[in-house]
This record gives structure tokens, sequence and C-alpha cells, in this order.
């Protein structure tokens, strides 16, 4: 549990308020001018007012703007960041500011701070393994789906009190261990940026060397080694997390991923990663990414509606996360046809194509071949076959193993007996196969 911190000033009672960092007025995001001022008085504070405190009453949402003082409105921001129970952060628009205070809340708090932004646009670097709940404003009807979600996001901070500051988890880790394995983490930082993913993988075995205790080292080095598909390499790396920490979610998760795709190419019989993503669901029901993992195994499996189920609820729980969507979507089309897909989809595929767009415009691409996988798979249950061609085809080229081929393949083939609904469907399947 996160350690008590000094108490705050008696002037204000900072324990039932959650202070909303965002951006203030209308500001230019890509193309499109977003008003802040009407989405915190429209979702963020009408969601924020109807939080429940564990110990009774309700959450008081504040923004500095809103309150009126003779004294200098910085000194107050500080100290809201400093003392506020709950801290509600808006990066859309990657505003300098809401970043430069995000850093202050999560230095002076191990934990209260859930970050949201609207589309699902790749986050900094050094933010990026940290979750955003993606909401929106518009059209209309999302406003309260997306007070749903915050009012959800929020209770859940109150109750399990979790750390979320990768500030504070440095710090600890840095104080903890020694100043050689530190110099290591330094070294394969580096690394890591300049893309030298096996000095970066070195560094990380010697620092395990010195301190083989510590279960985040060994996640670390997993997640590198997953990176570089040593997969088996990498289970063993995530079962000495899970073994020094049992309660270490993000280890079960992954040890479930990467055991999965061990079991998929091996001959002999070996765990299938069913029951470690399972583990990982009991300690962390919010993990939208272990149910979809999870549905990816019964999906191998052929449980299709197992995995239908388990799309699904990481679909709720991301609130439209697309490679949940898709999944779930080709799943019900594979049992119902195309005219099953509900307006509420439709709204989803929406989203998700403007932030799976983005993803393929950056330079380089984010999340290469999959973000172009996922959009053509938009394109084709959308009607836009052309465009479904073309984004494989770009796809393909960054793809590297065929394995990743042959995985999106699996997936189209879902729908076949249903592509008479969707043209372009034959042109994609043989560009898959095409050697």
């Amino acid at each position: 549990m996160p350690s008590p911190r000094i108490p705050p000033p008696k002037t204000i009672d900072y324990t039932s308020i959650c202070f909303v960092v965002m951006p203030f007025g209308k500001k230019k995001v890509g193309k499109k001018w977003i008003d802040f001022d009407h989405i915190y008085d429209t979702v963020f504070e009408p969601a924020i007012a109807l939080v429940k405190l564990p110990e009774g009453g309700k959450l008081i949402p504040k923004r500095t703007d809103k309150d009126y003082f003779a004294a200098n409105i910085d000194m107050e921001m500080f100290k809201y960041l400093e003392y506020s129970r709950i801290a509600l952060v808006d990066i859309t628009g990657l505003n300098a500011n809401v970043f430069y205070e995000l850093g202050v809340r999560h230095h002076a708090n191990q934990s209260g701070t859930a970050i949201f932004r609207q589309e699902q646009l790749p986050p900094p670097f050094d933010i990026s393994h940290i979750k955003a709940f993606p909401y929106d404003y518009e059209p209309v009807e999302h406003v309260k789906a997306s007070r749903a979600l915050i009012r959800k996001v929020l209770t859940a901070s109150l109750e399990y009190n979790r750390v979320d500051s990768p500030v504070q988890v440095a710090l600890q880790a840095q104080q903890a261990g020694s100043p050689k394995v530190e110099q290591l983490l330094v070294e394969a930082t580096n690394a890591f940026r300049n893309d030298d993913w096996a000095m970066a993988i070195a560094k990380y075995q010697n620092a395990i060397k010195i301190d083989g205790g510590n279960p985040t080292l060994c996640q670390e080095l997993g997640l590198l080694l997953k990176n570089q598909g040593r997969w088996a390499d990498a289970v063993q790396q995530f079962e000495k997390a899970t073994q020094i920490s049992p309660d270490y979610e993000e280890a079960w998760r992954e040890l479930g991923i990467a055991r999965n795709k061990v079991y998929m190419n091996a001959i002999k019989n070996l765990p299938t990663g069913e029951e470690d993503l399972l583990k990982a669901i009991s300690l962390n029901g919010e993990d939208f990414d272990a149910y979809a993992s999870l549905g990816g195994i019964y999906k191998r499996m052929q449980r299709y509606d197992r995995s239908a189920q388990m799309y699904g609820q990481s679909l709720k729980v991301s609130n439209g996360h697309p490679y949940p969507l898709l999944n779930a979507l080709l799943l019900q089309i594979r049992e119902k046809g195309v005219a099953s897909i509900t307006a509420q989809q439709k709204l989803f595929l929406q989203r998700a194509e403007v932030s799976l767009g983005k993803q393929v415009e950056s330079k380089p691409p984010y999340n290469a071949p999959w973000s172009f996988f996922d959009l053509s798979t938009i394109c084709l249950l959308t009607g836009k076959k052309a465009e479904a061609i073309k984004l494989l085809r770009a796809g393909k080229a960054y793809t590297t193993d065929g394995w990743q081929l042959a995985t999106h393949l699996d997936t189209l083939q879902l729908v076949e007996g249903r592509k008479d609904g969707l043209p372009g469907w034959d042109q994609l399947a043989a560009i898959l196969k095409e050697k």
C-alpha cells in the first residue's frame, strides 16, 4: 500500500477533492478546435460530482481557473497537485502545461492519478506504458458513456488505492537498489532509445545478476525479450517476476501472452497461458489487455463463444479499444452476418478509424504492422475496399516474421463464411497468402 503523506494545510479539505488538470479554453488539436471548458462543464465536472468516497460523502471537482483566490494561482495549483485525493489528467493535445503538472503530481503522490485522453493516439515515450482511458464528447451520445467511465475509474482508484506513479516506482527502486544497478539501468535505457536492443538486454541481464530479487527488473527484461520475439526467454523472466512477487498482475498477464506464443510454436505439450491470464484478471479486473489476450487464446482453441465473451469484456473495460472491438465484431459477424453491426458499434468503428489513421501516419508508423492491419479491417467492414487493400499492402511491408501475416489471416478467416457481405475479402486473403 502507498505510504502516508504529510498532512495538508487545514484551510481546504483536500481529502475530498478531485483536481482536474487539462487545457483551458479552446485549443487546436490536429485540424480540430476543441472547447476544453465545455468538456469540463459537461463531462468531467458532472461525472466527478457523482463519485462516492469510501468513508462517505462525494468527490468535489476543482480546477484552478474556476476558483477565486487572493493568493497566487500557481501556489494554489501546486497545493492541489500535492494534496488532492485524486487528480484527473486530460492529456488530449499533448499540452506542455498539462504534462508539467502530471510530472509534479506523479512526483508528489504514489497513487490517485487517473489519465484520460480523446482518441487513442500514441503518447510520448516516457508515459507510453501508463494506461490513459479514452473518452469522447462528440457526438453527444458519447457524453453519457464518458461520464460513466470516469465515475468507474475514479471509484476504483479510491477503492484500491494502487500505486500508479512511475516516478515513485523508479525512486523506490533507486533507493532500494545499488548504484551499480542504477547505472546499468540508465545505460539500458539509452541503448533502448537508440534501438540497440541487444545492448539493452545485456544491461538488464547484468543488473539482475546483482539484484536477482527485484521482480521489476525481471518484468522489464521479459518485455525487451518479448519485443525481440524471444518468447521462451521472456517466459523465464516473467515466471521469475511472478515467483518473486505473486501479486504482480502485469507479470502474470505477460507470462500468459508469452506462454501462449511458445505453446503455439511448440510440438510438445506446454501450458497455453490461459491460467496465467485468469490469474492476472483475478488481480486486476480492469486489465483490458489480459481479457483480449485470453480472447485470443480461446479463439485459437476455436472456443468462439468464450472468446467473444472475453473480447466483449475487454471492449467494455477499454471503452472501445480497436483491438478487442475488431475481434468482437468479427466473431459477431461470423455468427450473425454484417447486418448485425449496431449503431453504437459503428460509432466505435468511426472513432477507431480516426485514431488508427493517425497511428499509420506517424513517422515512423506507430505499432506497425498491426495498426495497418486493424485499419484495413475497419475499411473492409465499412465498405472501403480499395483503401482496405492499400492499407494491407502497406502493413505487409512492415512485417518482420511470417507469423504476423498468418495471425492476421486467421483473424480474417473468422468471417470467411460471410465474405459475400464483405467486398474485398478475397483480395485481402490473397495478399496475406502471397509469398
